[in-house]
């Protein structure tokens, strides 16, 4: 038996294994960039700003890295929408961190929370999908921690879940904090965001048409969906008549 198409077969898939390690490598320096020019985006906006106030809470996806431009993250998406539905100007307060996980919020970005000056008109909140990653971090931990920001949080805050994961194990750690964060927003009152339902509905072979470089973080195609999730649990709330008064 020839072994010619064994060999090609191995030279195909170590070229494809070449090329998506390629993709990867430069997605990690892309995103490398924008963590760093994205949180320079944000804290150069000023938090004392006239208008309607958006402070958004969370990680790296609030602060929209992986989109081609800090524009096209759902904060900044979600800004525009409110601005155009309610006519006012929109001032966006963004305490996020990339790399943040539920326990760095309730240390670092409460805080900050209570001590802004003004009371927010909308508060966002996205967090878990590192603590599904991180080592050291597990359900109980994060149930812990989101249970203490979602008391802290002012009521009828937009919350959402975990995002789903493909990977298997991690898709079943992902689904098991989904829940847990469902269950605690209704607890403290807040609106629900199903980021691990909109995750999920692209499913496993759709799945990288949504994610940038890195596999990880959302592209601009997976912030415009998390955008309309967003945008779905505030116009549903009523919200918005309030903020055109």
């Amino acid at each position: 038996m020839s072994r010619l198409p064994v060999f090609a077969g191995g030279a195909a898939l170590g070229a494809a294994v070449a090329t998506g390690l390629t993709i990867w490598l430069e997605g990690r320096r892309t995103i490398n960039r924008h963590v760093a020019d994205y949180r320079a985006h944000w804290a150069a906006r000023p938090h004392d700003a006239e208008g309607l106030r958006f402070v958004a809470l969370g990680d790296s996806a609030a602060q929209g890295v992986g989109a081609t431009a800090v524009e096209r993250s759902y904060v900044a998406l979600v800004a525009e929408r409110l601005r155009e539905a309610t006519g006012r100007e929109v001032a966006v307060t963004n305490l996020s961190v990339s790399g943040a996980t539920s326990d760095d919020v309730v240390r670092d970005q409460l805080p900050q929370l209570a001590a802004l000056q003004f009371e927010p008109d909308v508060v966002t909140l996205d967090i878990g999908g590192n603590d599904v990653v991180y080592p050291g971090h597990n359900t109980a931990t994060f149930e812990r921690s989101l249970d203490e920001i979602l008391a802290a949080l002012p009521p009828g805050s937009f919350v959402a879940d975990v995002p789903w994961f493909m990977v298997p194990g991690l898709g079943r750690q992902s689904q098991r904090m989904a829940s847990l964060a469902a269950a605690l927003a209704e607890r403290h009152g807040h609106h629900l965001v199903p980021l691990h339902r909109v995750s999920r509905e692209t499913g496993a072979l759709r799945y990288h048409r949504h994610t940038a470089g890195d596999f990880f973080h959302p592209n601009d195609r997976g912030y415009e969906g998390w955008a309309d999730a967003f945008w779905a649990s505030i116009v549903a709330s009523g919200r918005l008549d309030e903020l055109r008064a």
